[in-house]
């Protein structure tokens, strides 16, 4: 009994996020086939619009659609929480981070000469 209860629950929380990719792919589909003779790009425009509205609403509606509305609070709260460098310490950082990245090319240039030095060598 247990299992039955469990594969029902499963099946109507799909049903949520299946219907929104349907709403999806039903605007997209209507936005390019335009079956509706709406050659105006700003009818189909808003119809796609509509659509994805509507998708985005039964989307949240459902069981995931409530979890990651849940995980997006939580992340808000995590961000609260993260010490972010003073601007003085972002541009020491940035500083040393250009001079490796200059130094590292210039190192990956020397090897890309040499290395073509050898193979006209060998190839002449």
């Amino acid at each position: 009994m247990s299992k039955s209860v469990e594969s029902q629950a499963k099946a109507e929380s799909s049903v949520g996020m299946i219907l929104s990719i349907l709403i999806v792919v039903g605007s997209l589909a209507l936005f390019y086939l335009d079956p509706l003779g709406l050659n105006t790009t700003l009818y189909k425009v808003l119809v796609l619009l509509v659509g994805l509205v509507l998708a985005g609403f039964v989307f949240f509606k459902s069981p995931q659609g409530v979890r990651f509305n849940a995980f997006l609070k939580e992340t808000k709260i995590e961000l609260r929480k993260v010490v972010w460098p003073t601007r003085d310490e972002t541009m020491k950082t940035t500083g040393m981070i250009m001079v490796a990245v200059v130094i590292v090319a210039i190192f990956l240039w020397i090897v890309d000469a040499i290395l073509t030095w050898a193979v006209q060598l060998l190839t002449n």
